[in-house]
């Protein structure tokens, strides 16, 4: 009895698992009404047990398939249900075939291989005969070729236009339309006079900020000053950046006076150019370190009390004030 046992063990442990394909399903789309640049989707179901594992690498890959043909997209998603893995794969394909009359064309068949399938009831297939016993460690199972219609853009066929004639289609169809020149005499003009506004707003502002050609001009001492002194604060190693800074601001405080102006004329100044009150106390500075500066000698105290940077933003505030006045 325990012999017995022990055979019928090892015979049942001996067995090799089942494992199978057990159906290939095809969801197709419509087989006619295409027209070149369409596209359609083709959808399969596979349907394994037991240990079967679909080669990704078999699957097929995006790409031109015939001239006339190009697979977009393939998409492979899993599932399990009841024991059972679904692989539901989706291919994307595109028509570019251009006929002169309806035609039918073929989608080629693609296989799709498995590991260790066991037995595949190919009824659910397309290509393999009931019953066929597939080998243990891989399988095939073909995506079958699908049939369309192509359609043209246009009807091809008349000879049943008119009876008794034979017709060509330049004589049912009107001639070409002959070119002719477009006139752009409108969207000249306008495109002119675009043109000479943009010129003439760009001199406006040169003008205005005294840059160019109007860099000179005269009633801006200011903003002169000011382009003056930022030349200076840019020359490496001069010794005399403080004083011609300082001298180039006292010129233009003269010329926008009408003439030479001194700490004891800054109020009659202010009082006649209000903008420039905003600024009374950064000027009194000035004129007083400009004082130390020139008549004391102590070039040390005339730096510590409005060094060189106030100079310049003075100078720069000045500027701007007088560009606002304007």
């Amino acid at each position: 009895m325990r012999a017995w046992l022990i055979l019928a063990f090892l015979i049942i442990g001996g067995a090799p698992c089942k494992a199978a394909v057990e159906a290939v399903n095809i969801y197709e789309p419509r087989a006619f009404g295409y027209f070149i640049g369409d596209t359609f989707e083709r959808r399969i179901e596979v349907v394994t047990t037991g240990d079967t594992e679909l080669l990704a690498a078999g699957l097929p890959r995006s790409g031109p398939l015939t001239y006339w043909l190009e697979l977009i997209n393939v998409d492979h998603k899993v599932r399990e249900t009841q024991g059972r893995k679904i692989h539901d794969i989706t291919l994307k394909y595109q028509t570019f075939y251009a006929p002169i009359e309806a035609v039918k064309v073929k989608i080629p068949a693609y296989p799709l291989k498995f590991r260790n399938p066991g037995t595949v009831p190919a009824a659910q297939t397309s290509d393999t005969a009931p019953g066929t016993e597939i080998p243990s460690s891989q399988d095939v199972a073909s995506i079958p070729a699908f049939q369309i219609v192509m359609s043209p853009l246009r009807e091809y066929a008349v000879s049943d236009f008119m009876s008794g004639k034979s017709v060509e289609l330049a004589d049912i169809m009107a001639p070409d339309a002959k070119a002719h020149a477009i006139s752009t005499s409108r969207q000249t003009t306008w495109l002119g006079l675009g043109l000479a506004a943009l010129a003439l707003s760009a001199l406006l502002l040169l003008w205005h900020y005294a840059k160019g050609p109007f860099a000179k001009r005269k009633g801006r001492p200011f903003t002169m000053a000011d382009r003056r002194i930022r030349e200076l604060q840019t020359a490496a190693g001069s010794d005399s950046r403080y004083r011609d800074s300082l001298i180039a601001l006292h010129r233009a405080f003269d010329e926008s006076y009408g003439r030479r102006l001194f700490a004891e004329d800054l109020s009659t100044f202010l009082s006649q150019r209000q903008r420039f009150s905003t600024l009374k106390e950064a000027l009194q500075k000035f004129f007083e370190s400009s004082r130390i500066f020139f008549f004391s000698g102590n070039k040390q105290s005339a730096e510590s009390k409005f060094p060189i940077e106030d100079v310049r933003k003075l100078a720069a505030d000045l500027a701007r004030e007088e560009k606002a006045a304007a």
